[in-house]
């Protein structure tokens, strides 16, 4: 069975495994901009999440019920009327079985619970199946962001 819950950020290295190994999936996934995953450090990419009060961050972690090992987190901010789910990641091993759109469906009820009326979200162009989940849930293209290094 899978349990949901919130964290607050003061408890954020509780996801640092499965954000290594969502940072792994993503530098092995892309062709060209593997070094940017590669050069990522957990405690320099959760260390912005920490200007936002309690009010406005939500970290959602999903999480076996058996052996309270940790399969699953959603961070997501809003400033205003704007929403951001920030990171969403589900373990290899746990995926297709609702936890992603679980934990989606959990904060974007939180963003418009706060008078969010729009929400964004970043996806890597080359993750076609993470593309593919977020249309599922109604989000539609809006640019492309192209890089030259």
């Amino acid at each position: 069975m899978i349990s949901y819950r919130d964290v607050p950020y003061s408890q954020i290295s509780v996801i640092k495994d499965l954000w290594d190994r969502n940072r792994k999936y993503h530098e092995d996934l892309s062709k060209h901009f593997g070094s940017i995953y590669s050069n990522l450090v957990f405690e320099d990419r959760m260390k912005p999440f920490g200007q936002f009060d309690k009010e406005h961050i939500k970290i959602t972690i999903a999480e076996n019920s058996h052996d309270k090992k940790i399969i699953g987190y959603c961070i997501s901010t809003y400033e205003g009327s704007k929403g951001e789910t920030q990171t969403l990641h589900v373990a290899e091993e746990a995926r297709g079985t609702g936890i992603g759109k679980n934990l989606m469906n959990s904060n974007l009820k939180w963003m418009k619970d706060s008078g969010c009326t729009v929400v964004n979200i970043t996806v890597a162009f080359e993750n076609s199946n993470t593309i593919e989940f977020y249309r599922s849930l109604g989000f539609r293209e809006n640019t492309i962001e192209m890089r030259l290094e």
